[in-house]
């Protein structure tokens, strides 16, 4: 619950505002991709964001941050990586160069919102990550494995009933709710039918 006060010729009100749930379903017809992002529209975003690198292995598969925020990059490997981006999907392309033992660098996430950009180490072609530059105060990662098809949705959303879920290489899909609503929309990757996605804002 978030409480409000409101002043008003000279008078202070306090008044409750419920703060929305939402909650629903991912389930996926055949096995799941890599990642997905689940965020309510509206909001600023994280300012800062750290992705390490161990094991030849980015410590998350998809790192938040606003648009501008800054990310930092740590290389915790006993091994050089080197983190470069050149997305068609999301048209980001940086270099940071290499990166020794120990090693940390940072780039400001200065290009367009709301995109899901892969990354990768040109030393280790098998490293990926993501990441996800969305002006949202209000989001769910969703770490997929190759086993479970159906993953579960719950987020504080505020006030907010436009929620956005971003898959890479899927069709972003947008679901506008009011409360008590319940929705069922599909998910698609080149106009085929991959998953179901299920929202309830309560």
């Amino acid at each position: 619950m978030i409480k409000r006060t409101l002043l008003t010729f000279g008078l202070c009100m306090v008044f409750d505002v419920q703060a929305a749930t939402l909650t629903g379903e991912l389930s996926f017809v055949k096995k799941p991709p890599f990642v997905g992002i689940l965020y309510a529209k509206g909001g600023q975003g994280p300012k800062a964001a750290e992705l390490d690198q161990a094991n030849k292995v980015f410590d998350k598969k998809v790192v938040i941050v606003g648009q501008n925020g800054e990310i930092t990059f740590k290389n915790s490997d006993e091994f050089q990586h080197n983190i470069f981006a050149n997305d068609p999907n999301s048209g980001v392309k940086f270099d940071v160069g290499l990166m020794n033992q120990g090693q940390t660098t940072k780039i400001a996430a200065n290009w367009s919102e709301n995109t899901l950009t892969r990354i990768g180490c040109k030393i280790h072609p098998k490293m990926r990550s993501y990441i996800a530059n969305v002006n949202s105060d209000a989001y769910q990662v969703l770490p997929f494995t190759k086993k479970q098809k159906s993953y579960s949705i719950e987020l504080d959303a505020g006030s907010a009933t436009t929620f956005v879920l971003q898959i890479p290489k899927y069709d972003p899909v947008e679901v506008t709710l009011s409360p008590g609503e319940v929705k069922s929309v599909e998910v698609l990757y080149k106009g085929k039918l991959r998953a179901n996605l299920s929202l309830t804002l309560k």
